[in-house]
């Protein structure tokens, strides 16, 4: 039996684009249905009974977790928003895949893949086990969105050289200058890939690919990290220092 899908989205570009390229991609899903808001969604779901919602999260009226909730469990959902970091609120409201905009194919591919070996036959055990590793796997940030002065600008976390505490904000620290997040410390960690980023103060996190050494500090017993063609160093709070004596 054909797939049916339907797509949520308020930008009507975005919407257009989502169908051409699933059109494109899996020709054998039928877009049953096509809508703009949460109320519109919801009365959709009802009448056209899809077997897949593409579910934006930010929409007026009902957002897509709140519509999400009317979905029956038989129905796989993919949450498409624009902030990466709604990934594991996704996940936690049951999505079957999430899509950041704007929309690549290698990642519309990858989701369409991961839709098909759900609406198959079940697999041995042993693939479920496989599948199963694999959406446990953690959805760490890719990008955030930061102020710089009057200006908000999307900054790769790849590039950030370290994040610091400062008053009700936290300074995004690149080589291409300093911006704004509001985000507590403490929040931000927990989306931040551990092998890539760690806490040395309980106001600093920084990149471990862009430590050039650990050093003795000039003014005590403590350690200070030097970043690779930088000027600054950042202290090392006692409690942090464990995970640095090897280096």
């Amino acid at each position: 039996m054909m797939p049916r899908a339907l797509i949520v989205e308020d930008e009507p570009l975005l919407r257009a684009e989502l169908a051409d390229q699933l059109h494109a991609l899996w020709p054998e899903l039928h877009i049953a249905g096509q809508v703009e808001n949460g109320i519109e969604a919801v009365a959709a779901i009802d009448a056209l009974k899809p077997d897949i919602v593409f579910l934006d999260i930010q929409m007026p009226g009902l957002n897509g977790m709140e519509v999400a909730r009317h979905i029956p469990e038989s129905c796989q959902v993919v949450f498409v928003t624009a902030h990466a970091e709604y990934a594991l609120a996704a996940f936690d409201a049951g999505a079957s895949d999430y899509l950041v905009k704007p929309l690549t194919t290698a990642r519309l591919l990858q989701t369409i893949r991961r839709l098909k070996s759900r609406t198959a036959a079940s697999p041995p055990p042993a693939v479920w086990e496989q599948l199963f590793e694999q959406e446990s796997a953690p959805v760490y940030l890719r990008w955030i969105k930061a102020s710089s002065g009057n200006s908000v600008r999307l900054v790769m976390v790849s590039e950030v050289l370290y994040f610091q505490s400062d008053e009700k904000y936290t300074r995004v620290v690149t080589e291409n200058g300093d911006s704004l997040i509001r985000l507590p410390l403490k929040s931000l960690l927990e989306q931040l890939d551990p092998q890539l980023f760690a806490q040395i103060h309980r106001s600093t996190i920084v990149n471990l690919q862009a430590i050039d050494r650990i050093e003795r500090s000039e003014y005590g017993a403590g350690l200070e990290v030097v970043l690779k063609g930088r000027t600054e160093r950042l202290s090392v709070s006692e409690g942090f220092t464990r995970q640095f004596r090897q280096m």
